[in-house]
């Protein structure tokens, strides 16, 4: 006598799942779908009552990754063989993420005064706003902050292109980020007084110059008497450098006597970081 084997298919089912909260501009929330019976499934779910297009898997374990906030339910379900049951639901929650928004009256600012004034124009219900501003100092959370970019021994904004970011937070936990390019613009200046008193009293004693971004390789200054003696020269801008605390003393160059008190004439020729070429004259009073 034969024996076959008597095959009972347990009634599927199938259940859904999910407490999800994301934000809008962040990742997928994930709702589960967990099967029983004999694959392969084929299901219809719905969000907040409107059917989706149906799905046949294998897996008795399925992920739906969605961004679409609502209640998300089974509307059939079938294995193999037979018409499933259907339990649970499912609910997600998306957040409406703030939007961070930098303002600043100036992308470009001078070496001369390289500082800005940071504008949040940011949306939504922020709680939190975290500033970067892109040259190794440190993040700062404010509303609207004043900073200021690198600087020299001199005090001369150090020129560059600065990446400044900033991270906003709403009250909902949600994050955005922008970023904002800076400039820090080369720009050349030279100060020449117009007057010094060479009279030994430490105070305005040499006659000197302060000068930023030129070419010194091109430098050329000269001294000359009303009469057209040249009393003075060097290519040197160094040697008149205020910030170094160098200058003319007053002497005559090749002989190293002191000259008296009197208005001297000056020649200047330079070029400029970006090559301009500059010729000047102008005066100079002596006074001891």
């Amino acid at each position: 006598m034969l024996f076959f084997p008597l095959l009972i298919n347990a009634q599927p089912a199938a259940f859904i799942s999910a407490d999800e909260r994301i934000c809008d501009n962040t990742g997928f929330a994930i709702v589960k779908v967990n099967f029983q019976g004999n694959a392969p499934f084929t299901f219809i779910y719905a969000i907040n009552g409107v059917d989706q297009a149906s799905i046949t898997t294998h897996d008795k374990l399925y992920y739906i990754s969605t961004k679409i906030d609502g209640i998300y339910t089974l509307k059939s379900f079938s294995d193999a063989f037979h018409q499933g049951d259907m339990n649970g639901s499912g609910i997600v929650t998306v957040f409406s993420s703030p939007t961070a928004i930098i303002h600043l009256l100036s992308d470009t600012l001078s070496v001369l005064y390289p500082q800005a004034d940071f504008i949040s124009q940011s949306l939504g219900s922020i709680i939190e706003e975290k500033w970067n501003f892109g040259d190794n100092s440190d993040e700062l959370i404010e509303s609207n902050p004043h900073h200021i970019f690198p600087v020299d021994q001199f005090g001369i904004g150090i020129s560059a292109m600065y990446e400044s970011s900033l991270i906003v937070t709403d009250d909902m936990g949600c994050l955005d980020t922008t970023k904002h390019q800076v400039w820090v613009k080369e720009e050349y200046y030279i100060y020449i007084p117009n007057a010094f008193t060479p009279d030994g009293n430490n105070t305005n004693d040499k006659f000197c110059i302060d000068y930023h971004a030129i070419r010194e390789q091109t430098f050329l200054f000269k001294v000359y008497t009303l009469l057209g003696e040249l009393i003075y020269q060097t290519t040197n801008p160094n040697e008149l450098n205020c910030k170094m605390e160098a200058g003319w003393d007053g002497k005559n160059y090749k002989t190293q006597n002191d000259l008296p008190s009197d208005t001297y004439m000056y020649e200047i020729y330079y070029q400029d970081f970006e090559g301009w070429k500059h010729n000047e004259y102008g005066s100079i009073i002596l006074i001891r």
